[in-house]
């Protein structure tokens, strides 16, 4: 459904720690697309106007914190979860790239600013406190997980994954009508029909039941050309579809796997459209991101958790086993364990199919749209 009479322009404020807050901003750009074609949209990398050196230095600091020194990152994580609007430390955040974004604003003129990265909406409702700027301000929450970098005193709007979050949210003292548990938003197309014959075609398979593994866009699971490795020698005898992101140490560790291994392993690179492989596998191997998780829910697909990333994911993780949607493996000997009584055992394979599917939002992107439309254009 078109909706009539929308014009303008919505900026989406993201970042590049990961591909899920940039993925949430694309699915709610073509959301506005099917909506309300006339509303115009942009995507900001926050982080890289600010400095592409910053960028790409914060970027590498996350990616090797997580791969390599995940109790690290957890302590970061969780030391910021609580961090206080008036204290010093917000306050240098909400410094950051103040003046460049507030130059952008200017020139872009948006009706809304839609953030689906924290430490914008930060800056932002920094600048509305001190009367600089009057713009609607609203956040997408990417993870299922309630963090005060995502709350700020003049944020106008927030979409959260669940009712769990909203609760959370409104206990750190946010008004509760401010709040609206949409769902993660994925991009629209999880909703739409997929020729899955067309699909598997394209990639070479034929009817075979398919695990797909991902270790999302750049890699975040340490040592998963061995995991793969493992699983692909003693999983079941299916076939493996690995999707190796931007990682292209991990695309060359596993053409040596697919060249050897008891099971066929078929590997690509990065894919925007992931809502196709998703449709045609049987179960997805992958850690907890929040995106992922709603995605994979999105089209009924159950998930083998693995190795999540401490803090933002593990709320994503019990999102996932509270549902019925999939497993949580903590060593890979669980890993080819659970995968193996997953293909063995029909009814259970067919609980946590319907059990994704009755959990997933593959609408959540139009309703948040339909939201925004109503209020600010």
């Amino acid at each position: 459904m078109q909706t009539a009479g929308n014009d303008g322009r919505a900026l989406f404020l993201s970042a590049t720690m990961g591909a899920g807050h940039q993925r949430a901003a694309e699915a709610l750009a073509e959301a506005f697309r099917r909506l309300a074609p006339a509303v115009t949209t942009r995507e900001i990398d926050f982080f890289e106007q600010l400095s592409p050196a910053m960028n790409n230095l914060i970027r590498w600091m996350y990616i090797v914190s997580v791969r390599h020194l995940p109790s690290i990152w957890n302590t970061f994580y969780q030391g910021t979860s609580r961090v206080r609007p008036d204290s010093a430390v917000q306050g240098f955040l909400n410094s950051l790239g103040r003046e460049k974004l507030l130059d952008t604003v200017h020139r872009e003129h948006p009706k809304v600013l839609i953030n689906t990265f924290p430490t914008p909406a930060g800056v932002i409702s920094s600048l509305r406190l001190g009367g600089r700027l009057t713009t609607p301000n609203v956040c997408v929450v990417t993870d299922h997980t309630v963090h005060s970098q995502w709350i700020h005193p003049a944020v106008d709007r927030y979409y959260v994954g669940s009712e769990a979050v909203r609760q959370g949210m409104v206990a750190r003292g946010v008004n509760a009508d401010q709040i609206l548990a949409t769902g993660i938003p994925v991009h629209p197309s999880f909703a739409d029909p997929v020729d899955v014959a067309g699909v598997r075609a394209r990639l070479g398979l034929g009817s075979e039941p398919v695990v797909l593994l991902m270790a999302g866009a750049y890699g975040m699971i340490g040592g998963f050309a061995e995991v793969i490795d493992q699983v692909v020698t003693q999983g079941p005898p299916v076939t493996y579809l690995a999707l190796t992101g931007h990682d292209q140490a991990l695309a060359q560790a596993l053409k040596e796997v697919a060249s050897r291994a008891p099971n066929r392993l078929v590997t690509q690179g990065y894919l925007r459209e992931t809502w196709d492989v998703m449709r045609i596998a049987d179960i997805l191997v992958s850690k907890a991101g929040g995106l992922t998780t709603s995605e994979a829910m999105a089209c009924g697909l159950p998930m083998a958790i693995f190795r999540p990333i401490p803090g933002q994911e593990m709320a994503n993780v019990r999102l996932v086993l509270d549902e019925g949607a999939g497993f949580w493996a903590t060593t890979v000997d669980a890993l080819v364990e659970g995968l193996h009584r997953f293909f063995s055992q029909a009814g259970e394979r067919e609980q946590m199919r319907q059990a994704a599917s009755r959990a997933g939002r593959p609408q959540a992107a139009a309703d948040i749209v339909q939201d925004l439309l109503a209020r600010y254009f």
